[in-house]
């Protein structure tokens, strides 16, 4: 069973994720775990449009409007390859960089449920079933 865990960063559980952009080269990026959000993926804008693949609809969200698209979550290890739909939010973004600058995004519920994840009382864990 694959498994990928990370000791709580200051406070916060995360993962790493690679994604491909369009002309196939992996990107991995430290997002902030957040399992009470329903956005799959939502990505500072640069971030966002360097990985998109095609654009979908904008969203209303309390954060305000986000553009959405499908982005190709790349991570073989733990068996996850596929697009997801993911978002753009410079608010939420700078949220998650308030923890540290290195988080670019959160990664929600919607990408979180294709695996099992979890934590503890010092590391927030997400593996193949």
């Amino acid at each position: 069973m694959a498994e990928q865990r990370n000791t709580y960063h200051r406070g916060r559980p995360w993962l790493r994720l690679g994604f491909k952009d369009i002309e196939g080269t992996v990107h991995e990026l430290k997002l902030i775990a957040d399992t009470g959000s329903a956005g799959g993926i939502i990505l500072r804008p640069d971030w966002f449009l360097k990985l998109r693949h095609e654009r979908t609809e904008v969203r209303e969200s309390n954060f305000g409007p986000m553009v959405s698209g499908w982005l190709r979550l790349y991570q073989p290890d733990l068996a996850l390859v596929e697009f997801v739909r993911g978002y753009s939010s410079e608010k939420v973004a700078a949220t998650a960089a308030h923890s540290d600058p290195e988080f670019l995004g959160v990664v929600g519920l919607p990408v979180l449920r294709l695996m099992l994840y979890g934590g503890d009382y010092d590391s927030f864990w997400l593996r193949t079933p």
